[in-house]
C-alpha cells in the first residue's frame, strides 16, 4: 500500500532555504536609517522559494528490501533578519511557513519554521569576492491525512515530524555598481524524525484505526550547485534571484533593505 511509502519517507529536504549571494554582507554600504558606513548594521528580508523536484530515501534499509524514493514540491515564504558587522560578517535568523507536496498525493497546509545562520566574506580581491556561508534549519510538520488511491487516511494521534537540516556553502562573486552575479557550491544534511515512531491512522470507509510504524528518511543527494544574481539600488537596497540544483532543484527571490 502506498500508504505505508508516504508515512516511511516524508519531508526530507523539505525546508531548505536559499544560500544567497556570498558577498551580500559587503553590498550595502549605507542604509535608509544610518547613511554612513558603519561597524555594525542591521538589513531586513523576505524570500518566496519554490522547490520544484528533490528527491529523499529511508534512512536505514533493511536486507533484502529496495529504498523507496518520492519526488517532493515545496513553497517557502520567510523573513530574515541579519546583524551586520564591519561590512564582512552577517549574523541572521529565520522565521516564516512551508507548504509541501510529495508526489502529487500528499499536500501540508502551511505550517511554522524558523532557523538561524552565518555568512562571511573570507576574500575580496577587487570585483571578487569570495565567502562561506552556514545555517540551520527546523520544523515540527504534523499532517492531517495521507492520500492514497482517492482515499484519505486520516490520522488520529498527536503525531508530527521533527525535520532539522544543516546546510553549508562556498561561493564567488562578482561586483558592478548595479549587479552581482554569483556561484556558490552546497553540502546539505537534512533529517526527519517522526514522533513518536508509530502513527494511528483511520481506515476510510471503516470505522476502524490501525497503527503504522513510521521510519526516519534523510536526502538523497547531498551536494548541490546554486547560481544567481543580485541587483543593488544604491547600495540600500537589493532584489536576488537564485536557481539551485542537484540537491535540490529550485527557484528563490529574496528582496532585501539596509536600515
Amino acid at each position: 500500500m502506498r500508504l505505508f511509502v508516504f508515512v516511511f519517507c516524508l519531508y526530507v529536504k523539505a525546508y531548505s532555504t536559499l544560500i544567497g549571494n556570498p558577498a551580500q554582507p559587503t553590498l550595502q554600504n549605507s542604509g535608509l536609517i544610518k547613511e554612513c558606513p558603519s561597524f555594525w548594521s542591521f538589513r531586513a528580508s523576505y524570500y518566496g522559494d519554490y522547490v520544484y523536484d528533490q528527491e529523499f530515501h529511508e534512512e536505514f534499509v533493511i536486507d533484502g528490501n529496495l529504498s523507496t524514493q518520492s519526488n517532493i514540491k515545496l513553497w517557502t515564504q520567510a523573513g530574515m533578519l541579519t546583524l551586520n558587522l564591519r561590512s564582512r560578517i552577517d549574523l541572521y535568523g529565520i522565521l516564516g511557513g512551508v507548504r509541501l507536496r510529495i508526489d502529487d498525493e500528499v499536500l501540508t497546509k502551511q505550517q511554522l519554521a524558523w532557523g538561524f545562520g552565518g555568512k562571511v566574506v573570507i576574500l575580496h580581491v577587487g570585483r571578487f569576492r569570495v565567502g562561506c556561508d552556514f545555517k540551520y534549519f527546523q520544523s515540527d510538520q504534523k499532517p492531517n491525512f495521507f492520500q492514497s488511491e482517492n482515499l484519505a487516511y486520516n490520522t488520529t494521534d498527536n503525531f508530527y515530524f521533527d525535520y532539522q537540516e544543516i546546510q553549508a556553502a562556498l561561493g564567488v562573486a562578482f561586483r558592478t555598481k548595479y549587479f552581482s552575479p554569483y556561484a556558490n557550491a552546497s553540502y546539505l544534511i537534512s533529517k526527519i524524525t517522526p514522533k513518536p515512531a508509530q502513527i494511528g491512522v483511520r481506515l476510510p470507509m471503516m470505522n476502524l484505526e490501525v497503527d503504522v510504524i513510521a521510519k526516519s528518511v534523510t536526502g538523497s543527494n547531498h551536494w548541490g550547485l546554486c547560481i544567481g544574481t543580485t541587483i543593488i539600488d544604491q547600495s540600500k537596497a537589493t532584489i536576488a534571484i537564485e536557481w539551485r540544483a542537484f540537491n535540490q532543484n529550485s527557484i528563490d527571490v529574496c528582496g532585501e533593505f539596509r536600515f
